[in-house]
């Protein structure tokens, strides 16, 4: 099946450069809701029959134009939720930040069990088994194409873990946008396979 990981429009929090992934969550800037609304079209082309969000406030506004346009109602599941940043949450600092994409980086290199900000209930083992049941609901949700609207770390780490691609490493890599996504090929049971990411086609 095809599987479309869309990052969530530009929040309040993201617009002043906080870290934030506790539920429920920043809403929507009017710039995030113009993100959201431009990228329908493109995202109906694919003609999803199932649309996802994560339990935070800014996944599920994000889809609503998409489940507007299309008629479908929004599925909510936990599993697609941001890495929760421990004792990072509401970091502004540069040093926040690396310290945060860096854990992630080292879950991609082989240390699965550094915990996130301190928290050791935050693993790259634990954040890669919630985000696999939520893929797994979506694949039960649809027999072709799925969009699910999620978070920017969320995204790069399952997509780096699952799909094997050099598109999620430290060096050179391409941050998702606001509302920018990955579209991938196959099934958890027999691998994914990412076709594109953030427009970029991959071979």
């Amino acid at each position: 099946m095809q599987l479309i990981l869309v990052r969530h429009g530009q929040t309040y929090l993201n617009a002043k450069h906080t870290l934030d992934t506790a539920v429920p969550g920043a809403a929507l800037t009017e710039e995030g809701w113009t993100q959201a609304n431009d990228v329908v079209a493109t995202l109906a082309a694919y003609e999803p029959e199932a649309i996802w969000a994560s339990n935070l406030t800014r996944t599920q506004q994000t889809a609503t134009p998409l489940a507007t346009r299309l008629g479908l109602d929004i599925q909510i599941h936990e599993g697609f939720r941001e890495i929760a940043a421990g004792a990072l949450e509401g970091g502004t600092s540069e040093e926040d930040y690396f310290a945060y994409t860096n854990t992630v980086f080292r879950w991609l290199s082989g240390e699965p069990d550094v915990p996130m900000g301190g928290d050791r209930e935050v693993t790259g083992a634990s954040v890669l088994r919630r985000f696999d049941d939520a893929v797994r609901a979506a694949e039960a949700s649809a027999q072709h194409t799925a969009v699910v609207f999620s978070h920017g770390g969320a995204i790069a780490y399952w997509v780096g873990a699952r799909a094997s691609t050099s598109m999620v490493a430290n060096e050179g890599f391409i941050p998702l946008t606001n509302t920018g996504f990955a579209r991938l090929e196959g099934t958890l049971e027999g691998g994914y396979r990412l076709k594109s990411w953030m427009h970029h086609e991959v071979d």
